[in-house]
C-alpha cells in the first residue's frame, strides 16, 4: 500500500492575502484542529466506516500505516502544505517531528454511541 500525498491544487495570492483549495471531492461531516508538541502521537487506531483527511499547516510528522485485513504497511513524512487520505481499515500512528498545526477532515462525526475507532497500535 502506498498512499499519494496530497497537496493544494488551487492557490490565489494577491492584494487581500491568500487562498488556497487544500483539497477537493473529499466529503466531509466534521473538521477538526490542533497543534501537538514535537514527539507527541496521535492515532494507534483505525476507523471501520470512516475516511480521514490529515493535512499538516506547518510543522512535519512521520505517518506509519498498516491495513488491518492484508498486513500491509507504509511509511512517509508529510511536510507543511502536504495530507493524505486514510481509508477505513488502515491503522494509522501520526508522530509529530517538530511542533506542529494540523487539520482533520472527517466523513463521518464522532459518534460516542455509534463509535467506529478501533485500538491497533502500528509497530
Amino acid at each position: 500500500m502506498r498512499h499519494a500525498v496530497v497537496t493544494p491544487g488551487l492557490s490565489r495570492k494577491d492584494e487581500r492575502g491568500l487562498f488556497t483549495e487544500i483539497i477537493a471531492g473529499f466529503p466531509a461531516k466534521a473538521l477538526l484542529s490542533g497543534r501537538m508538541k514535537a514527539g507527541a502521537v496521535m492515532g494507534n487506531h483505525y476507523h471501520e466506516r470512516t475516511r480521514v483527511f490529515f493535512y499538516v499547516e506547518d510543522g512535519a510528522v512521520e505517518v506509519r500505516t498498516v491495513d488491518v485485513a492484508t498486513g500491509s504497511r507504509d511509511r512517509f513524512t508529510l511536510s507543511a502544505g502536504q495530507g493524505v487520505v486514510l481509508e477505513p481499515g488502515e491503522s494509522h500512528a501520526i508522530r509529530f517531528t517538530v511542533e506542529s498545526s494540523w487539520l482533520m477532515l472527517k466523513s463521518e462525526a464522532h459518534d460516542p454511541d455509534n463509535p467506529d475507532t478501533v485500538s491497533h497500535p502500528v509497530p
